[in-house]
């Protein structure tokens, strides 16, 4: 299994981190994602594996829950990759993600925002891929929504977070969607979310300054841990 978490890109050399990124097929990437002059001399090159969007169903979902979400746009995003020079951005929803709810709801948000992506996608293919998200805290939901993601929407990946109604990605009880990840050579983004333990030890700063790779670490214990990582090693 390997692990790709955007709180480690930002320290990686450019040529690493383009190397390493063969695992998302970046060579299959098109370039040249520009709606205004760049401010960056030449051809854009980056690919951004930590980009959010936030549709309209999330939008929704988030304030019928009292969740208040970022300001975003698809131009917002446009513009974010001219002005960075970035070729292509690999969009995922924000946190919480999909963990909150009951199981129709979250499936059906998930279903929401993987065909918003998708749309994005099909309308700016040479600026957006789709990492594709779950209702991961139910099985038998989550198998239906990755073949859907992947046969149908056409998803380069998906996107989770790192743990589900408490539980980390390396539960045996999360395997069954683990195996199918497996069978298909997914590759799996992970994005911290704020554990039960922690969330107001130091109000003073920002819980991604120390919690984000904290809890991302978490997450990929369990799996080594729990056996996970070493029964589902195609997973990317």
């Amino acid at each position: 299994m390997t692990v790709i978490h955007d709180s480690l890109t930002h320290n990686l050399p450019r040529r690493r981190l383009l190397a390493g990124m063969t695992a998302l097929g970046a060579s299959a990437l098109l370039p040249g994602c520009q709606t205004a002059a760049t401010s960056i001399p030449g051809q854009p090159h980056r690919i951004d594996v930590h980009h959010h969007y936030v549709p309209a169903p999330y939008v929704a979902a988030l304030k019928a829950n009292k969740l208040r979400p970022v300001q975003w746009s698809v131009q917002m995003s446009l513009e974010e990759l001219d002005k960075s020079g970035i070729a292509t951005g690999m969009i995922s929803p924000p946190p919480p993600g999909i963990t909150f709810g009951d199981p129709a709801f979250r499936r059906k948000l998930a279903r929401d925002i993987n065909e918003a992506g998708a749309k994005m996608a099909s309308d700016h293919p040479k600026c957006f891929r789709l990492l594709a998200t779950l209702p991961f805290a139910s099985v038998e939901d989550s198998l239906a929504e990755i073949a859907y993601a992947y046969d149908t929407l056409k998803a380069d990946g998906i996107s989770l977070m790192t743990s589900y109604n408490g539980k980390y990605l390396g539960d045996p009880s999360h395997w069954p969607i683990l195996e199918e990840l497996n069978r298909r050579k997914a590759v799996v983004y992970t994005h911290p979310t704020t554990p039960a333990c922690c969330g107001g030890l130091q109000p003073f700063v920002s819980i991604n300054a120390i919690e984000g790779p904290v809890d991302t670490t978490r997450t990929m214990v369990s799996l080594m841990f729990q056996g996970g990582a070493a029964k589902f090693p195609d997973i990317q």
